[in-house]
């Protein structure tokens, strides 16, 4: 097979009586796809600024209201790259390559909050609230961990964006921050396993939890959020409270999530970041049995009923445009010795060989100069090393 085929192949596609059967599911949720209205949703890890994108989708963010994931009020200034966002926002307009929207509500939504240990830079790996976190290139570090993965001081608290892979046990970070202050609880996201009703304990990931009475969402496989106490009591973790791990879609025509596989049942029924996904009429991209519990995927479909009926699958293996980082915005703090600037709180490498410019060279940098930079953030985690500068 070439490698055209490999990265393109499409299968899965059902016919017309599938097309049927989809309707009348559908039907029986209360709707037909794109009944409940025009806008657009999206969910997935924050990948620039000068407006924000999200999902692919550069979301007009001036008048969006930001809160944290408990509703509470934040700002835009909060916002970093590699944080997962939820975007409600308006219907999507601009052209297929490049889609824009108006953003009303930006939501954060982290997935571990809790003491940092066990930091080991050169496997890439440290441990937060019992659980295994794996960073790789791709993963942002904020500005304060100057070092990346090896500036995270063992012993501090930080949060955690990112996603569960539920075939490894163990956390893929999009983002790591500190959280300041002392936490009045830590906090964890994922399916619980190992349900001992009897000993009244769970996992999550590999950290063991203990409860007491019987919390209404608690069962084998459910997607939560549990806050606990913040000292360990023979090994469990006493819970303080449960609540569910994802919020029920709006009923949309657009929707698009970015996330890992955290129930497999097969290529056309799964769940992504606990979002029940109905991927029967989904055309897809990549190779037939890519999908599998733990990979990170992207979705495009439809709402109904709380069901995410997909339109496209693509297996996102955080190369490409998934591992891009898009900012605009006029230039900061430029060292022509360095060859760096700062851009959007970010700060940029142009230095390295293959870096394209449009609209004028690098002896047009300057202070002040409006410029949209496409690139990927360093190994480390701390800066962007720019592919292509454009003067606006």
């Amino acid at each position: 097979m070439n490698p055209t085929d490999v990265i393109r192949s499409t299968w899965l596609r059902w016919g017309g009586a599938l097309m049927l059967a989809l309707a009348a599911v559908v039907a029986g949720c209360g709707g037909s796809v794109g009944v409940g209205g025009t806008g657009s949703y999206a969910s997935a890890p924050i990948e620039g600024f000068g407006s924000i994108y999200v999902g692919g989708i550069k979301y007009d963010d001036s008048t969006a209201s930001v809160v944290d994931e408990d509703g509470a009020p934040s700002s835009r200034g909060a916002l970093g790259l590699g944080m997962t966002v939820e975007v409600e926002g308006g219907a999507i307009g601009g052209t297929e390559a490049e889609p824009t929207a108006v953003a009303n509500r930006i939501r954060t939504v982290s997935e571990i909050v809790g003491p940092a240990s066990a930091v080991d830079a050169p496997a890439g790996t440290l441990v937060v609230f019992d659980q295994t976190v794996v960073v790789d290139a791709f993963t942002v570090f904020d500005a304060s961990f100057a070092n990346g993965l090896a500036g995270v001081p063992v012993g501090s608290n930080v949060e955690v964006f990112g996603s569960f892979d539920a075939a490894a046990s163990r956390f893929l970070a999009t983002r790591i921050a500190p959280r300041a202050g002392t936490l009045a609880a830590y906090k964890v996201r994922g399916p619980v396993n190992e349900l001992d009703t009897t000993a009244r304990t769970f996992r999550i990931g590999t950290a063991l939890f203990s409860y007491d009475g019987a919390p209404p969402l608690l069962a084998e496989g459910a997607y939560l959020r549990v806050q606990t106490q913040t000292q360990a009591v023979a090994g469990r973790w006493p819970v303080s409270s449960v609540d569910a791990g994802v919020r029920p879609l709006p009923d949309l025509d657009r929707i698009k999530l970015r996330g890992a596989i955290t129930r497999y049942a097969s290529d056309a029924d799964f769940d992504l970041n606990g979002q029940r996904v109905d991927a029967r009429t989904a055309s897809f991209i990549g190779r037939p049995g890519d999908l599998a519990l733990g990979k990170v995927v992207v979705v495009d479909g439809a709402s109904a009923g709380g069901v995410l009926v997909a339109s496209k699958v693509r297996l996102d293996e955080r190369g490409g445009s998934q591992g891009s980082v898009t900012l605009q915005g006029a230039i900061g703090t430029l060292d022509t010795s360095a060859q760096t600037f700062v851009l959007r709180g970010s700060t940029v490498e142009y230095g390295g060989n293959g870096v394209q410019f449009d609209g004028g060279d690098e002896d047009d940098l300057a202070n002040g100069r409006a410029v949209t930079v496409r690139g990927n953030p360093t190994a480390g985690g701390t800066r962007i090393t720019a592919r292509r500068i454009t003067f606006n």
